[in-house]
């Protein structure tokens, strides 16, 4: 009975080792195998390329024996290095090539090993048969183009001395003026591009004989690599020079607009995205008047932090960076639109005043309010103490109609930058020019179809649905 079992297992053993064979399973994976089919073609082209750089830098030398006199026997034996390295990395490839004839399983890593080794050794040649290709054409193109390098050369200089010009940095002058906050910040951007300048008048003096010696065509072949790392130097300092003010003029610019970005919808399938208004005013200095106010409505991805939120932020400002500030100090924090550009009670601001308890836009900020509180109620006094009271829990104030809700921690400065630049005042702008008894029906902005008809204008254009018997903007929809 042994005996039969022993002949049964036998037998079965054989058939898997037959099953193992007719199968291929003990053979190298068909991918590997090609790849070291294709070693003979890549070889090949290899040779060719090198056999091409070869050839380029024996022309050079051919063409200019006294630009590369130092250079040309080291190319040469460079250029021997890299053909040896490409036979040994054919005689590799064979190496390989017999271990695949074996063709089995167990030799795959060999194969992979080697393969890694012979594509090393092969670009590895390549590459430095490449770069001294490249270098001998850099310098036989810098030698015939020398007049009009020179030129160049010239111009970079000139453009960095433009940065004592009044006009360079006119814009970044006048921001450090209108806003002391940002004048250190901006003044070290100002030193380091006179610092460029600095170092441009350093190699461009040093460089001044052998300017003059190529100018009247008379420079050494030694010295060509000098000057021509100088003009290099030259260049790139003019780049950054000429990149750095147009940098700063847009940093500055960033000082004199504020911007909201409210959320107004989101769709969560298939691509996330929300829509959103980004509304800007732009101002002509610190003062914050006169205000020219823009909105752009668009879709973006969906902010990842908005879903983890257990309340729904939809209404609300979801970004805001306002003047004085540059865009990459932008609040990303849930807020009430609308509520950063209001005065503390009791004070006036750029912006309006209170009067009666109720907030009260400037004529030139009706459409800034319009944009940002289309659908919600006239700002009263409650309001603003439950705004300033979640801020001073840290928790974010939702509105009125949107009260009691849970609230999400909110992380801000205290009273904001806008309560820094109100002005005390009793009632509003009671002793001023703006002073009305409720509306602007008497005031200095009055016009036909005046604001209390619930027209901005002269009839077209912005329109609400008008102001509160206290004057106040009820900001009714569009």
């Amino acid at each position: 009975m042994e005996r039969r079992a022993l002949g049964i297992l036998a037998i079965v053993l054989i058939g898997l080792m037959a099953l193992v064979a007719t199968a291929g399973l003990d053979n190298l994976p068909g991918s590997v195998k090609k790849s070291v089919e294709a070693g003979n073609s890549l070889l090949l082209k290899d040779k060719q390329a090198l056999e091409q750089d070869k050839s380029a830098i024996e022309q050079a030398i051919a063409e200019d024996p006294g630009l590369f006199q130092k250079e040309a026997d080291d190319w040469k034996s460079r250029l021997s290095q890299d053909g040896a390295q490409l036979d040994a990395a054919a005689a590799k490839l064979a190496a390989v090539q017999q271990i695949v004839k074996a063709n089995r399983r167990s030799d795959e890593a060999n194969v992979e090993r080697g393969l890694t080794e012979f594509n090393s050794l092969r670009q590895q040649a390549l590459q430095d048969a490449s770069a001294a290709q490249a270098e001998a054409q850099r310098r036989l193109a810098f030698k015939r183009a020398l007049p009009d390098r020179l030129k160049a050369m010239q111009a970079s200089y000139d453009s960095l001395q433009f940065l004592d010009s009044d006009s360079s940095d006119a814009a970044v002058r006048k921001a450090m003026t209108d806003w002391p906050a940002k004048r250190e910040d901006l003044q070290t951007r100002l030193d380091a591009l006179k610092g460029l300048k600095t170092q441009a008048q350093s190699v461009w003096d040093s460089s001044a004989e052998l300017r003059s010696a190529a100018a009247k065509g008379n420079l050494p072949d030694s010295s060509l690599e000098t000057l021509s790392s100088d003009a290099d130097q030259i260049d790139a300092l003019g780049s950054r020079a000429k990149e750095g003010i147009a940098a700063d003029t847009a940093l500055a610019g960033q000082l004199y607009t504020s911007w909201d970005k409210l959320l107004l919808d989101v769709e969560k399938d298939n691509s996330p995205r929300e829509k959103v208004r980004i509304v800007r005013t732009r101002f002509p200095d610190a003062s914050l008047a006169n205000g020219q106010t823009t909105s752009e409505e668009r879709w973006e991805p969906l902010d990842i932090s908005l879903t983890r939120r257990s309340e729904d932020p939809t209404g609300m400002v979801i970004e805001r960076k306002p003047a004085g500030k540059y865009d990459s100090e932008a609040e990303h924090t849930v807020q009430t639109p609308g509520y950063a550009y209001i005065a503390p009670p009791g004070q006036s601001n750029a912006y309006g005043s209170w009067s009666g308890g109720v907030w009260h836009w400037l004529p030139e900020y009706l459409l800034l309010s319009h944009l940002l509180r289309s659908s919600q109620p006239t700002i009263t006094l409650p309001d603003y103490d439950a705004y300033r009271y979640a801020r001073s829990r840290g928790e974010t104030y939702y509105g009125r109609d949107r009260q009691p809700q849970a609230t999400r921690p909110y992380s801000s400065d205290g009273g904001g930058w806008y309560s820094e630049r109100s002005r005390p005042s009793s009632g509003g702008f009671g002793s001023s020019g703006y002073r009305s008894q409720g509306t602007f029906s008497s005031s200095q902005y009055r016009s036909r179809g005046s604001f209390g008809s619930g027209s901005f204008g002269g009839g077209g254009g912005f329109r609400s649905r008008g102001f509160g018997s206290s004057g106040g903007f009820r900001g009714g929809r569009r």
